[in-house]
């Protein structure tokens, strides 16, 4: 189920969010480390790469073009 958030790489505007996928999370999970990956949802605006933690979008970062 999605969730609105605001997104930087959006312009700041409300999106919705949603769950990281397996593919995703696993990407997630080399920078961020294994424990906390499943925690962070993606922007679901079109091709967005905005992937962030529910509750803190300080810890978000684009993922590559390759998630497109």
């Amino acid at each position: 189920m999605p969730d609105t958030k605001h997104c930087p790489n959006c312009g700041g505007t409300l999106q919705d969010f949603r769950k990281v996928t397996a593919t995703e999370e696993s990407f997630i999970a080399g920078r961020v480390g294994i424990k906390d990956a499943p925690g962070y949802w993606r922007c679901a605006n079109g091709g967005c790469l905005w992937v962030q933690p529910y509750f803190n979008q300080a810890k978000g970062f684009s993922l590559p073009e390759s998630f497109r």
